[in-house]
């Protein structure tokens, strides 16, 4: 599981923005290859000079084959604390996720609920 953007034209979403060359922008699209959508919006900084400019990002739509959905939290919790990839454990990216949403002060109930529902799996795990 990875924190997809789906479309929602209430939604706000947090994070980073990054400058990068085309010889950056050709391998991300190969990655994102699987049923998502390159888009092009509109960035708002929150840095002191604040401002605008627009952005890339990638959407995924339920018709995408690799898209999961909604899932009771401990269901999505336990696929995480299992899951391992070609970048690594699943687990890691979730709670490096959390970790990078708290030091933007971003309040995200979700992914701070599946962090510690995963970390407390993982202390479970170690007391057997």
């Amino acid at each position: 599981r990875v924190a997809t953007l789906v479309r929602d034209p209430a939604a706000l979403c947090h994070g980073m923005a990054y400058r990068i060359t085309p010889e950056v922008l050709a391998p991300l699209d190969v990655r994102e290859k699987n049923g998502y959508l390159r888009e092009v919006v509109s960035l708002c900084f929150d840095d002191a000079a604040g401002g605008r400019t627009e952005g890339l990002l990638y959407l995924a739509s339920k018709e995408n084959a690799a898209f999961l959905g909604d899932a009771p939290p401990d269901a999505i919790a336990d696929q995480i604390a299992r899951a391992h990839g070609p970048s690594g454990p699943n687990r890691d990216y979730l709670l490096n996720l959390a970790e990078a949403l708290r030091e933007l002060e971003v309040e995200d109930p979700h992914v701070f609920d599946l962090a510690r529902r995963v970390a407390d799996s993982a202390d479970e795990a170690a007391h057997l």
